[in-house]
Order: C-alpha cells, then sequence, then structure tokens
C-alpha cells in the first residue's frame, strides 16, 4: 500500500512534466513564426518578403503578414479554405494546438472593404495575438494607433477606431450589406461600443480590419464566448 502511494504522486508529477513539455515545445514552435525585421516600404520589398515566406514554409497559404507600431508584433498572416485549418496548425502546416494567425477564408486580402483576422490566446501562456488585448488601457492604444497589413501587392496602414470583448452579438462576423448605409450603421455601431471614444470617425467608404482573439480578462470569465476585438480603419 505505501508502495502504491509512493508510485501514484510519481506517476502524476512525470505526468505533469510531459504536459508542460508539449505546452512549452508548441510555444516555441509557434515563436519561431514571428519576423524579425522592419515593416516593408517599397514594392519590392513585400513582394520578396511574401514570396520568401511561401518558400520557407512551402505554403501557398502565406497571404500577407501583420504588424502593430511601435511593438515587435510582426508575423505572418495564413488564409485557408475555411476558418477550421489554421485553428491547429502553424504556417508549415504542422499540426500545433495554437494554431496561425490567419485571414477569415471569406475575404481577398487586396480587395475586400471588410478583413477579419483571428489567433488563439491562452490563460496559461502568451501567444502573439494576446497582444491585442493591451488595448484595453486607453493609454496603451495612444501609443501604438496603427497596424499594417502587407500583402504580395501593397502594405496597408489601419488606425484604430473601436476596442472591445464582444459576448453576444456576432454581427461584426457578417460581410454583406445590403446599401452603403446600412453599413455606415454597422461601422457607428462598432464604434460605439469601445472602451474609450478614440477620436477616430468612420464614413461609409471605409475599408476596415477586424482582430480578434478570445479575451482573459477576469471580467468576462462568467462568458463562456467573449472575444477582444480591435477595429481599424485604412487610413493614408
Amino acid at each position: 500500500m505505501k508502495k502504491l502511494i509512493v508510485i501514484i504522486p510519481v506517476i502524476l508529477l512525470i505526468s505533469l512534466s510531459v504536459y508542460i513539455g508539449i505546452i512549452y515545445f508548441n510555444i516555441g514552435k509557434y515563436d519561431e513564426y514571428y519576423i524579425n525585421n522592419t515593416i516593408p516600404v517599397m514594392k519590392e520589398e513585400y513582394i520578396e518578403q511574401i514570396t520568401s515566406l511561401k518558400e520557407k514554409y512551402n505554403n501557398k497559404d502565406v497571404v500577407g503578414t501583420i504588424s502593430i507600431d511601435n511593438t515587435d508584433f510582426n508575423t505572418v498572416v495564413m488564409q485557408g479554405n475555411d476558418n477550421s485549418y489554421y485553428l491547429n496548425h502553424l504556417p508549415d502546416k504542422t499540426y500545433n494546438i495554437n494554431g496561425s494567425i490567419f485571414l477569415d477564408y471569406r475575404v481577398d486580402i487586396d480587395e475586400s472593404n471588410k478583413l477579419l483576422i483571428f489567433g488563439h490566446s491562452s490563460p496559461s501562456y502568451f501567444l502573439p495575438i494576446m497582444i491585442i488585448e493591451n488595448y484595453k488601457d486607453e493609454d496603451y492604444y495612444k501609443e501604438h494607433k496603427y497596424i499594417y497589413l502587407s500583402s504580395i501587392k501593397e502594405v496597408k496602414k489601419y488606425e484604430i477606431f473601436s476596442v472591445f470583448v464582444e459576448i453576444s452579438d456576432w454581427s461584426y462576423m457578417n460581410l454583406n450589406y445590403a446599401s452603403k448605409d446600412e453599413y455606415l450603421k454597422h461601422l457607428q455601431n462598432l464604434k460605439s461600443k469601445s472602451f474609450y471614444d478614440t477620436g477616430v470617425e468612420v464614413n461609409k467608404n471605409d475599408k476596415i480590419l477586424i482582430m480578434q482573439t478570445c479575451s482573459n480578462m477576469k471580467e468576462y470569465s462568467k462568458y463562456s464566448k467573449k472575444y477582444m476585438l480591435v477595429i481599424a480603419k485604412e487610413v493614408k
């Protein structure tokens, strides 16, 4: 009996060590997909960047890179045939519970008026897109107002106009609107939900970008679904 009592904690300790090892292996694998360079400015630079990333990962699903100003967040953006595959696959198609940062399969990175970009968060360890939870603090927003999205065709600059956690209204996922006036109402609704007034106005011709991840804020812990949204409009 004493031997059994000793064995059980040992088994638990080994299991826990294996679990922690798997977690840190996955984190390490994910960190490989940070891009340690500056935002491309010249056309030749972003063409070369995206082309080299496609070749590096041997994956045509690489569609761009995304970065946030005054931070080291600069990472590859994937786009699959659905919104499920890259929830648990890395850019090189390796299975990984952390998945990738990816663009909604329904949109075109260069042509669509509304882009949605997703990525996993974790209550246990940091994943890249979790940086957007810092935007709950208005002072953080003031220092990091812009998002840059690079494709093989161009680099687009976006200015953040709304930051909030959504718990029940999934209309932000809609892509089709009956008229420009309906689209404007949608943008105004998104702006009205912001934690604070950014002072950035919206109009019916705006092209927008939404970044989404699950929120780990304690005040939303009782909700089964809670998504941190950072919403920005394209600017010159």
